[in-house]
């Protein structure tokens, strides 16, 4: 597997530390939680982020439309977002269920005590359904 920083490469961290880590790492579907990353993995690829440059999480649905015999129907995509630094996402990690989502925020807010965890709406918005 190709491990890939989604910071700077200049913090990368040597290939077998992460392979060592990602093995013993709790597990969470596409996501895993390591003593010192996050990991998720996309095909071949495992993308690599330290604890401590998470400064927010949240859970994400979205209505995606689906033909389910005669008719459509809007079907929930559940994903949790990791934001870093000024509040960038840094990556949006797509799960199976709601629950899967939870237990993963649940686990980051252990790790992560620095981070916000949940969605806070601004001020100026009238209901959490974010227009597109």
């Amino acid at each position: 597997m190709k491990y890939i920083s989604l910071q700077s490469e200049s913090e990368a961290v040597e290939k077998t530390v992460l392979e060592q880590e990602y093995a013993q790492a709790e597990d969470f579907a596409p996501a895993r939680l390591g003593a010192t990353h996050f990991f998720f993995k996309v095909g071949r690829k495992v993308y690599y982020l330290p604890l401590a440059a998470i400064t927010r999480c949240f859970r994400r649905v979205e209505l995606v439309n689906a033909r389910m015999g005669c008719c459509n129907q809007g079907l929930p995509m559940e994903s949790v977002v990791v934001c870093g630094a000024e509040e960038q996402e840094l990556a949006q990690i797509r799960v199976a269920t709601e629950r899967m989502s939870k237990a993963l925020l649940a686990a980051l807010k252990k790790a992560c005590p620095q981070a916000k965890i949940g969605y806070e709406r601004p001020p100026e918005q009238e209901s959490a359904v974010r227009s597109v």
